[in-house]
């Protein structure tokens, strides 16, 4: 009779999962369509509209662009190497670009638990591990909504929210995450969490102005890709270089509202609905529709390019190695 409960609940929980996996891909698949709807309607914009195909500046912002991740990299290389959990550079880049398959996931837990389980298994402090990964990903967002909020300011013509000063009701969130971002903070926090688990404190190594670094490495990063995307909208679509930091900042902060949608696997369907509302105000909404979707696609071919040069640089290292032991054989 137990077994014949344990299967109703497992069967149960394994129903509701289900239902929740309809219902994210229903909302991604909503957002889509209505995108889709907002160009066929419209299509007439879309004949007339100026696309040129230009292959040197596709080219530059494809170099650009994957050059932005190895900055990422060292952001998170630099977190690790304060909290004491640092690896070897070969090794950090392998585990964070496969780590980046987990964007891919519904649930994005899977882009934080590879990495997780690759510095465990190198002997590294679960509780460090835990921190660098909160650190990684408070700077990297933080980054990204100071990008943007620098943009509203040196942009007032473009107003996103309707409004004059439209700056003004960010501020006090950037304040408040600026000091959560604190190592006594944060260590204060964490010790609260663990004392009540019964399990020893810990002591922060890291500084606040080593997270401040990594925070200013972490804009560099998102500035270095929107370079990348300036040229890459300039290889199909003419646009002005006065909106380059309004790029950045709308790449910048539409990643991130996908990276923060827990619904969308890599941020689908949201990082282009939230991109194709900040370009129109450069462009008609359906080339921003166009531009959106082929973004993304470029995006995810560079990503997919360097996690293939990663594994295939690994499988050359391996396929020497084995040849330098067979010769000394």
């Amino acid at each position: 009779m137990d077994s014949h409960l344990y299967l109703g609940v497992d069967e149960k929980r394994m129903n509701r999962l289900h239902y929740k996996q309809v219902i994210k891909w229903m909302l991604v698949i909503t957002i889509f369509l209505f995108l889709g709807k907002m160009v066929w309607e419209n299509w007439n914009q879309v004949k007339e509209a100026s696309f040129d195909f230009r292959p040197f500046p596709l080219i530059l912002s494809t170099l650009i662009f994957a050059f932005s991740y190895f900055i990422q990299i060292w952001a998170w290389y630099l977190i690790t190497l304060k909290l004491g959990i640092a690896i070897s550079i070969r090794e950090t880049w392998e585990s964070w670009f496969y780590s980046q398959l987990g964007k891919y996931l519904p649930g994005k837990v899977w882009l934080l638990l590879s990495r997780f389980y690759f510095y465990e298994s190198k002997g590294k402090s679960k509780k460090a591990i835990s921190i660098a990964l909160y650190l990684e990903t408070a700077t990297i967002l933080l980054a990204a909504g100071f990008l943007f909020l620098i943009a509203l300011i040196f942009f007032k013509e473009i107003k996103v929210f309707g409004y004059e000063n439209q700056w003004e009701w960010l501020v006090v969130p950037f304040i408040l995450a600026f000091i959560f971002i604190h190592p006594r903070i944060l260590q204060k926090i964490v010790n609260w969490l663990i004392i009540r688990f019964k399990r020893e404190p810990i002591s922060l190594t890291i500084t606040y102005p080593d997270v401040l670094f990594v925070f200013f490495v972490c804009i560099l990063a998102w500035l270095v890709g929107g370079v990348g995307f300036y040229l890459f909208l300039v290889s199909v679509f003419p646009v002005s270089s006065q909106h380059l930091i309004f790029l950045a900042g709308a790449l910048a902060i539409s990643s991130t509202l996908g990276l923060v949608a827990l619904f969308a696997p890599s941020g689908l369907g949201v990082r282009e609905g939230a991109l194709v509302y900040l370009l129109s105000f450069l462009m008609p909404s359906p080339i921003a529709v166009i531009l959106s979707v082929l973004t993304r696609l470029w995006m995810t071919l560079i990503e997919m390019g360097l996690i293939g040069v990663v594994y295939l640089t690994r499988l050359f290292k391996r396929s020497v190695e084995k040849g330098n032991l067979h010769g000394k054989i």
